[in-house]
């Protein structure tokens, strides 16, 4: 971490397991800039993205590339690494019965004190090409949120460029043995009150998908409501504190 901190290697937004960055940093970062682009008088959109089982999907040789070609990681240091991923295997056992062992050619191992930090780098090139197709990302472990703003009179292309940038996203990762979990893909537009009535009805297609816009979507605990009153998030947490009185 010390190697990879006054290196500025780690990258900038990604807040999981980081010390001085959480799930509140990634929700205010992308709230707040929401918040201003929409008091400026523009619209924005908000993409949540999922990934699948994505620790368990860790290629190791893919990630020893990683470490050795992005990170400059080489000789015993590397094959420190490599002593630690490869040959790892793992069983089922139901009562007294065990099954063959089966050796991993994926996954860090969870509840490690490394695992996080590996998993955290395996995916860095995500923030990259999410902002090289003009939006802005800021990622927590597996869960990828992906916002922009843009004129309303501009709403066909900023559409359009969600959902190339979410397809392209889609058509990376099966490289790195990633998955997104579509079931949990969210998409909302956001306005401000008097100017809902302006949005699409519709949302980004992901391959033969077509994800419908929220009014609230979930995030990282928070819900946030399309003209941004977290009115939602308000009335939930007030039920909750009733429920217990």
């Amino acid at each position: 971490m010390n190697c990879l901190t006054l290196n500025n290697l780690l990258p900038s937004l990604q807040s999981g397991f980081r010390p001085g960055h959480s799930t509140e940093t990634a929700i205010l970062l992308v709230l707040s800039e929401i918040i201003q682009a929409v008091d400026r008088g523009d619209f924005a959109a908000l993409v949540l993205l999922d990934l699948s089982a994505a620790f368990d999907t860790v290629d190791h040789e893919i990630l020893l590339q990683s470490l050795h070609v992005s990170y400059g990681i080489n000789g015993p240091v590397l094959q420190w690494f490599r002593s630690y991923l490869v040959g790892q295997t793992q069983h089922v056992r139901r009562g007294s019965t065990i099954s063959s062992a089966v050796k991993l050619a994926c996954s860090v191992p969870q509840g490690s004190v490394i695992g996080p930090i590996l998993f955290v780098l395996y995916t860095a090139d995500l923030i990259a090409l999410i902002m090289s197709l003009g939006l802005s990302p800021h990622l927590y472990a597996d869960d990828n949120q992906i916002y922009g703003c843009f004129l309303p009179s501009h709403v066909d292309v900023f559409l359009a460029t969600v959902t190339g940038c979410v397809n392209a996203v889609a058509d990376c990762i099966p490289s790195n043995r990633l998955q997104l979990n579509n079931d949990k893909t969210e998409f909302m537009w956001c306005a401000t009150v008097r100017r809902q009535h302006h949005l699409p009805t519709s949302g980004p297609t992901i391959g033969s998908l077509s994800v419908t816009p929220s009014l609230v979507i979930p995030d990282f605990g928070v819900n946030f409501d399309s003209d941004l009153s977290m009115r939602s998030h308000v009335q939930l947490t007030a039920s909750r504190c009733f429920a217990v009185l």
